[in-house]
């Protein structure tokens, strides 16, 4: 925090006003130093993008050059957001040019989609990254929802397990977000609001709509129904009664004649009618709360 007397002697010992002096230690008085790791699913790289893309602070953002990067870089470039490119080896085996002590540093690795075909397989394989990665943030943010491992916080396993915090996407009543749609409708309760009046419906995203053909294929859909004489994607929903794809319009990933023609080729794939969801289903809480929970978390910059 800022002596009054520093302040009293920064207010008047520049040209500025007083007023803009005055803002600008406000300001500073907010700023933060350290580095924030985020670790994230393609699902969810819109909210990364949209958390990077509104943060105003002073930052240096690198992203670690994994496969599963590649669209967030595009994503970041169109927002016009700064960012370094990490070779994924070089971080893996020590990557020094990151100024802990001076400066707000933020660190992005993306994960590939098919870690979601078995949910003990991610939890597992998310709680050893952040083991090994704990000492080089002070601070990490998972943008990854529960996904299938029902009751896991990660948060609370964090605080026995590792040496920084770790905060997950949760809702205005704290509880940890589902998953993925949790996430872009706002939370648990609204989830459960939400899946009640689109009971049997196919949910989609601007992420789910966009990353389709990698969503299907590295979940693989198919698997298991050969036996049924099944083959296809449009198959397997058939088998199992769905009619329906639901667009759900979060406003911070691809929209308007980008997201219908993705949506369209989705329909075509799975054999599903598409609805609209009503307006006011998505709902950015989750999104600005764990990118503002991890910030929050960092050192105060003196």
């Amino acid at each position: 925090m800022v002596s009054d007397e520093k302040m009293f002697r920064f207010m008047f010992s520049s040209k500025l006003t007083v007023g803009e002096n005055y803002i600008s230690i406000l300001h500073s008085l907010f700023m933060v130093k350290g580095t924030l790791g985020i670790i994230g699913c393609p699902i969810l790289e819109d909210e990364i993008v949209y958390s990077l893309n509104t943060e105003k602070d002073e930052k240096k953002v690198y992203v670690v050059d994994t496969p599963a990067a590649q669209t967030l870089k595009k994503k970041l470039e169109q927002k016009g957001v700064s960012f370094s490119v990490v070779g994924e080896w070089d971080f893996e085996k020590g990557f020094t040019e990151i100024d802990r002590e001076n400066g707000f540093n933020i660190v992005v690795i993306m994960n590939r989609l098919g870690l979601h075909s078995q949910p003990v397989f991610l939890r597992n394989t998310l709680e050893e990254q952040m083991r090994f990665h704990q000492n080089r943030f002070d601070a990490i943010a998972l943008y990854y929802g529960m996904c299938g491992n029902a009751g896991w916080d990660v948060s609370k396993w964090a605080s026995g397990a590792l040496s920084i915090p770790v905060f997950v996407f949760r809702d205005k009543n704290n509880e940890v977000c589902d998953d993925c749609i949790g996430v872009a409708v706002g939370g648990h309760s609204r989830y459960c609001d939400f899946i009640k009046k689109y009971t049997g419906m196919l949910l989609v995203t601007p992420a789910i709509a966009g990353n389709w053909e990698l969503f299907s294929k590295e979940l693989d859909i198919r698997k298991g129904f050969e036996a049924f004489g099944i083959f296809t994607a449009k198959e397997v929903f058939e088998f199992f009664g769905y009619k329906y794809a639901v667009k759900i319009d979060t406003g911070i990933g691809i929209e308007g004649a980008e997201f219908d023609e993705e949506c369209d080729r989705l329909s075509e794939d799975t054999g599903l009618e598409l609805v609209t969801a009503a307006p006011g289903s998505a709902n950015l809480y989750p999104a600005e709360r764990i990118y503002e929970d991890a910030k929050s978390a960092l050192s105060p910059y003196q």
